[in-house]
């Protein structure tokens, strides 16, 4: 129910459906910002001593993210040498990685990644593909089509006006991750 707004709310479940359908998801849910979806998603998915592979130019944001609060939780990460399939192949550790994360385009340097390539090198190695469209918009990709099992959003950023507001959002395909 919405007996306290902070647990749910009508607003909320109604931005939340209406991210999940646009992403052409299960479940999509919402934050107050692209880095606390982020954060939230990692912490849920990641155990210190495992591994995730991020573009070598990750949004900023992403990256300080990894290198000054989730390494300091013991997560380890590699940035990948590119935008390359092969790059992202190669970052990931057999075993360890639970996640790749990709953008595209990448943020600042606008790196188009293969989703559906880098979706195989993912499951292959038993990892979870996190896609960041924040940039492409589902209006131009929808990763979960293309073998993603997350999508992150900076809902500040082109769905909000760039700054009119502040959230970020989270859609997954499979309604045990969300």
């Amino acid at each position: 129910g919405y007996e306290y707004s902070r647990s749910a709310n009508p607003t909320r479940t109604a931005l939340e459906e209406c991210l999940a359908a646009i992403e052409g998801g299960r479940r999509g849910l919402a934050f107050a910002s692209g880095l606390a979806a982020e954060d939230t998603l990692l912490r849920s998915l990641c155990r210190p001593g495992d591994h995730v592979a991020i573009p070598g130019d990750a949004y900023g944001g992403t990256y300080r993210l990894f290198a000054k609060v989730a390494q300091r939780w013991g997560l380890e990460f590699t940035p990948a040498g590119g935008d390359s399939v092969d790059a992202f192949r190669a970052a990931v550790r057999p075993g360890a990685t639970k996640v790749v994360w990709v953008e595209t385009p990448t943020n600042p340097l606008l790196g188009i990644v293969d989703i559906a390539a880098v979706a195989q090198v993912a499951h292959d190695a038993g990892a979870l593909l996190v896609v960041d469209n924040t940039f492409a918009s589902p209006y131009l990709t929808q990763p979960i089509a293309l073998g993603a099992d997350v999508v992150i959003h900076s809902t500040t950023k082109y769905m909000g006006g760039h700054s009119d507001v502040v959230g970020g959002g989270r859609v997954v395909d499979a309604e045990a991750l969300g």
